[in-house]
C-alpha cells in the first residue's frame, strides 16, 4: 500500500521510524488504520469516494511518497510525554476537546525530515562540522502545523529514551514574573517565576533518566547549601529545587545539560522567533530605560536558549519552531543559512480528505460532503489546516 511507502531516498525513514512512534498501550493510527482495543477503522485513504481532482501526475506521485498516518494520544498520555502544562493554541485545543477528546494529529512530512535529522545526528555522535549540524527550524505560514510537528517530534524523542527539554512557549518566558538581579551574572536578571515550575515539571518528566546523569561542573548554591559532586546527579539537584533558588538552579541546570552524555539531548522550542525581539520588561535598574526595551539576552532562561547557532550540548541538538503571532523580520539576519529551515506546508488537497475523513471516522462529521464540496473548502481555506477546521465546524 502506498501508505508504507515513504520519501525517496530516505532510507533511514524506511529502516523502522514509522515503529517508533508507536507508544505502549496508545491508540495510534498505522498504515491509514486507527488501532484501539483491537478495534480497526476503514483505511483512511479510501474511506471517500473514488478522486474528481485536478491534481496533476507529479503532485499524485509527490503524495504517494510521505508516509500520511495519523498518531493519537491521550491526554494522560501526552501529559506524561509532554507536559501538563503545555502550551497550545486555542485551535487545536478545540479540536482536541470536540472530536474524541484525545489528542490526534496528523503526521506529516517535516515531522520526518525533522526526525530523520535528529537520528543522524545521534548515528553520527553528535559531532559538529559545520553549522547545519546544531540545530533545525520548523517554519511556515501561521495555521500550517509547525507546533503540531514539533509537538510530534519531542513525543518520537521521548519514545527512543532522550533527554527532552520542551519550551512550548518562548513567548510565556519574556513576559511573566517578576524579576530580580542575578548575582552570578551582574547583567541578567533572576526569573524565579518561571524557572521554579519549570524546573518541578521538567524533573517529573524525567526522574528515572536524571537519576543516571551525574553532575561533571563545579558550583556552588548556597541557598539549598548545594556543593556539586560526581557522586550525586541531576535528579540530587532538581530535587532540591526552592523558589528563592530556582534560577540559580536553573542556570547550573543548563549547564550540566550542556554536558550531559548519558542520554541524547533535544532542546525543543516553540515560538523560537519571540527570543529574538526585545522583552515586555523595561530595565529598571536604568532610569532611562522605557518599557519593553529591556532585551531578551539579559533575561536568565531564554538568555540560556536564544543561541541555537552555537549551543554547548555535547550530546544533543536544538529543534525550534517559528511563531505568526510576533514578527519574523530579525530571523534571516539571525539565521541567513536556509538549510536549517524545514518548511511546512499548507495542507495538500489529499491531505484535506484525509483529515475529513479521519472527523468522519471519529464521529465528528456526521455525513461525508461530495467531492467537489472538498475541493471548494480546501480552496476557501487556502490550503490552511486551521482555517481548514474552523470551516468544517461551521459545515457540521
Amino acid at each position: 500500500m502506498f501508505l508504507n511507502r515513504l520519501f525517496k531516498n530516505n532510507i533511514s525513514i524506511q529502516n523502522g521510524l514509522m515503529k517508533s512512534f508507536q507508544y505502549s498501550n496508545s491508540r495510534y493510527i498505522t498504515n491509514g488504520y486507527l488501532y484501539s482495543n483491537n478495534h480497526k477503522h476503514r483505511n483512511f485513504s479510501t474511506s471517500t469516494t473514488p478522486e474528481q481532482t485536478t491534481t496533476t501526475t507529479e503532485q499524485r506521485k509527490k503524495e504517494l511518497n510521505i508516509p500520511y498516518q495519523f498518531l493519537t494520544l491521550t491526554k494522560e498520555q501526552w501529559d506524561s510525554s509532554l507536559g501538563k502544562n503545555t502550551v497550545i493554541s486555542k485551535s487545536l485545543a478545540d479540536q482536541f476537546t470536540l472530536v474524541n477528546k484525545d489528542r490526534t494529529t496528523l503526521l506529516r512530512k517535516p515531522t520526518f525530515e525533522c526526525i530523520d535529522w535528529l537520528q543522524s545526528q545521534k548515528e553520527r555522535s553528535f559531532v559538529k562540522e559545520s553549522p547545519l549540524d546544531y540545530f533545525r527550524i520548523l517554519d511556515g505560514s501561521k495555521g500550517t502545523g509547525k507546533s503540531v510537528a514539533l509537538s510530534q517530534v519531542v513525543f518520537w524523542a521521548t519514545q527512543q529514551n532522550w533527554l527532552v527539554l520542551y519550551i512550548s512557549s518562548a513567548n510565556h518566558f519574556i513576559n511573566n514574573g517578576s524579576l530580580t538581579k542575578f548575582e552570578q551574572q551582574p547583567l541578567l536578571f533572576q526569573q524565579n517565576d518561571m524557572a521554579y515550575p519549570f524546573l518541578n515539571d521538567f524533573l517529573s518528566l524525567n526522574q528515572d533518566k536524571l537519576k543516571e546523569i551525574s553532575l561533571k561542573t563545579k558550583f556552588k548554591i548556597k541557598g539549598i547549601k548545594f556543593e556539586s559532586s560526581p557522586e550525586f546527579t541531576l535528579y540530587d539537584l532538581l530535587s532540591k529545587n526552592h523558589f528563592d533558588s530556582s534560577s540559580e538552579i536553573f542556570y547550573h541546570f543548563k549547564r550540566e545539560l550542556n554536558a550531559v552524555t548519558e542520554f541524547p539531548v533535544l532542546v525543543a522550542i516553540d515560538g523560537y522567533n519571540y527570543f529574538l525581539r526585545a522583552s515586555d520588561y523595561g530595565d529598571m535598574f536604568d532610569p532611562s530605560s522605557q518599557f519593553r526595551t529591556l532585551p531578551v539576552d539579559r533575561l536568565l532562561i531564554p538568555s540560556q536558549f536564544k543561541d541555537i547557532k552555537n549551543h554547548s550540548l555535547t550530546n544533543g541538538v536544538v529543534v525550534a519552531c517559528t511563531s505568526d503571532e510576533v514578527q519574523k523580520e530579525m530571523i534571516p539576519y539571525e539565521i541567513p543559512e536556509k538549510g536549517h529551515f524545514i518548511s511546512v506546508e499548507r495542507f495538500s488537497l489529499y491531505e484535506c480528505r484525509l483529515f475529513i475523513s479521519y472527523l468522519l471516522e471519529s464521529g465528528f462529521l456526521t455525513k461525508s460532503p461530495p467531492q467537489e464540496s472538498i475541493q471548494y473548502l480546501w480552496q476557501m481555506a487556502s490550503g490552511n489546516p486551521r482555517e481548514l477546521w474552523k470551516l468544517l465546524r461551521i459545515y457540521n
